[in-house]
């Protein structure tokens, strides 16, 4: 099992983290990308960046550790320390992260656009450092890639039985786009297709369940599949957003 780094030390290790939690928000696989919506809700300060257009949240405790990743970051009694990430964090950018109540309310914004569940604030207020123009420039234009991660955070069993009965119900074609394979890339596209939980596994806590092939599961394109887990959307949801934007093209 890979152990916690250490502190980070410069602003090029803050922004190979700050990286790795975009990579994370912008996976297709399901375990990750729960995994760093709860990391965020969880969160009280937080590295506040651009990406695109939109301001994006990095919790400290996450990006305060070299090379870190989810997998290393959730095991319990590892020795990590959010003083000690903050701290670090202050003396990089050469100030103390604050409260600021626009900032918050941008942040409860994006955790609902994310679908992640903030923490509830009693005592404590978020506080959040805020990158200068310079700093955003430095992140949107370097690129960390080759970090050695671990591949899985958690690994739920899938039923092949299930999969396949269900795509012998329903067909090889995107439920969602009509996408067809077979169709776009004759034979080396035969019986490929992706099968989406309705409810994502994750969310049963590892508990096993019985599998309704029928109505719990449903074949997606790769294309259709990481966009309903990327906005956390519901299945007619994207179906009418694909008809609508179909019908704007033509």
């Amino acid at each position: 099992m890979k152990k916690l780094g250490r502190i980070i030390i410069s602003v090029s290790e803050l922004m190979e983290n700050l990286s790795q939690i975009d990579a994370y928000l912008s996976d297709d696989n399901e375990e990750y990308y729960s995994n760093v919506r709860k990391l965020i809700g969880n969160g009280i300060d937080f590295v506040v960046y651009k990406s695109g257009e939109n301001n994006h949240f990095a919790p400290s405790r996450f990006i305060g550790y070299l090379h870190n990743d989810l997998i290393t970051h959730f095991i319990k009694n590892n020795g990590k320390h959010g003083s000690r990430t903050t701290h670090a964090i202050n003396k990089i950018l050469g100030y103390t992260c604050e409260y600021d109540r626009n900032i918050d309310k941008e942040y409860l914004v994006f955790c609902k656009k994310y679908g992640i569940i903030p923490r509830k604030m009693i005592k404590r207020k978020r506080k959040f450092w805020i990158l200068d123009n310079d700093s955003n420039t430095k992140y949107e234009n370097e690129y960390y890639e080759g970090t050695k991660q671990q591949v899985l955070v958690n690994k739920y069993e899938r039923n092949p039985r299930a999969r396949k009965m269900c795509i012998q119900k329903y067909g090889c074609i995107c439920n969602i786009c009509q996408f067809d394979f077979q169709k776009q890339y004759g034979e080396l596209g035969k019986d490929f297709i992706h099968v989406h939980h309705i409810i994502p596994i994750s969310e049963n806590k590892g508990r096993s369940y019985k599998v309704d092939y029928e109505n719990d599961l449903i074949p997606v394109c790769p294309n259709c599949h990481a966009m309903l887990h990327r906005s956390n959307i519901s299945i007619e949801a994207l179906k009418d957003a694909v008809r609508k934007n179909r019908r704007n093209l033509h």
